[in-house]
């Protein structure tokens, strides 16, 4: 009975549509360019630099194939990791790689296949469309970069606005002069060009900011965000507090901008970056306060005609995440962010989002890719865990068969066209 029943709700989860709330893959080119952009995706090279691997044996001055030559001995290291598992399954399925272990006898043959796979044209159709079935993925839009183009069967925008919330200094206030053409010399003309931003990317379906796990937000005065704008853009230096008023200010000055736009809009918690010595380029590790989610409830209450989409990179997050997304309508929790992309967290995740919210409160698939390849990757890595939390809430009597199924394409398909008015 166990056993038939994850078979029966493995195979029904393999062909259930996905949609991916979260990528960097380039719209223009959305398969890898080079072996590079599959053998050091950062999620692996991280990996191999605990491992012990120096990062000048993988320089970006070598050629591709010296470099992916100099990673072999090192990667028996990670042969346990999940991130290994997902990345071989990519292979075998993407390249007919039919080995478990890459070393130097395969090796040249595996870079011969990457190198013919990325010169076919249209492949990212082929990839997303009949191998992976994600049927939309959100790319990551910069206010400061040419309005893209991208084949909007496959993809849709979201509007990244870190340098302009959490990140906010000199330079992105003078890049965001050179955008709109406009001086910004007050609180009040920045609030004018964010709202031209808004405008401007209108076609995005989501806007998103990442915050640090210290932030906190308040409600700060006209008075206090425009002394605190006159400082920064005078000096760049801020005292903790006007940093705070200030990202609390333009926060609330894009959140205005999103409802009226009729934006969803993402937050991401639980990454502090940049930590000195970590991983580059990530630089990264995960962290969490409490009151960072807690002084964000005022806004999602503020805000209740507003939709909020939260996602998380730490489980110290999750459960209080879930309670928040309970309690506010308006709130909904997606993805398994960064370090939590490994199996055990991903099943913790959707365990905790399904025995606790409404079916419609949580989305299944935040890819982070950076090539379509590794969306495939990671999607086979989040269609098994569905299947087995799934099976498991069947064989504990807590739901049916029928159910889950229904379940399965709520979490990877259902929920985020409805969130994000897909069409």
């Amino acid at each position: 009975m166990p056993k038939r029943v994850f078979e029966e709700l493995k195979e029904f989860v393999g062909t259930v549509p996905m949609v991916d709330i979260h990528s960097h893959i380039d719209g223009s080119h959305p398969h890898a360019r080079t072996p590079r952009d599959i053998m050091f995706y950062h999620y692996l090279v991280t990996e191999l630099r605990s491992a012990g691997m120096p990062l000048e044996l993988v320089s970006r001055d070598l050629p591709v194939e010296d470099a992916v030559r100099n990673a072999v001995p090192f990667l028996p290291l990670i042969r346990n990791t999940s991130t290994y598992w997902y990345f071989t399954k990519m292979l075998k399925e993407l390249y007919d790689f039919s080995y478990d272990e890459i070393n130097m006898e395969n090796v040249n043959g595996l870079l011969e296949a990457i190198e013919k796979g990325s010169k076919q044209p249209d492949r990212y159709k082929r990839i997303l469309g009949e191998k992976a079935k994600i049927e939309k993925t959100f790319l990551t839009i910069t206010y400061n970069e040419p309005k893209l183009r991208f084949d909007s069967q496959f993809f849709a925008g979201a509007l990244r606005l870190d340098p302009l919330i959490s990140n906010l200094n000199k330079a992105s206030v003078e890049s965001l002069e050179k955008v709109t053409g406009n001086s910004i010399e007050s609180i009040d003309d920045f609030s004018d060009s964010l709202g031209h931003i808004f405008k401007t990317f209108s076609d995005c379906v989501a806007a998103t900011v990442s915050f640090q796990p210290e932030d906190s937000f308040t409600n700060p005065t006209d008075s206090e965000a425009a002394t605190a704008y006159k400082n920064l853009t005078k000096d760049g230096k801020l005292s903790p507090k006007e940093k705070q008023s200030l990202m609390s200010y333009t926060f609330r000055t894009a959140l205005k901008c999103a409802e009226e736009s009729g934006l969803v809009f993402q937050v991401m918690l639980g990454a502090k970056r940049p930590v000195a010595g970590a991983a580059p380029s990530d630089y990264a590790i995960t962290g969490a306060e409490s009151y960072t989610a807690s002084t964000l409830c005022p806004l999602f209450g503020e805000f209740s005609g507003l939709k909020f989409d939260v996602v998380t990179a730490t489980p110290l997050l999750s459960h209080q995440l879930a309670v928040i997304s309970k309690n506010y309508p308006n709130v909904h929790v997606s993805g398994y962010w960064w370090y939590a992309f490994y199996p055990t967290f991903i099943k913790q995740f959707l365990r905790e989002r399904l025995q606790m919210l409404p079916r419609n409160k949580s989305n299944g698939f935040f890819s982070d890719a950076y090539v379509v390849e590794w969306s495939y990757a990671k999607s086979a890595m989040v269609r098994l865990q569905v299947a087995k939390v799934l099976s498991e809430m069947v064989e504990d009597g807590y739901i049916t068969t029928e159910l889950a199924k229904e379940l399965a394409v709520d979490v990877l398909d259902r929920n985020a066209r409805n969130l994000y008015n897909l069409k």
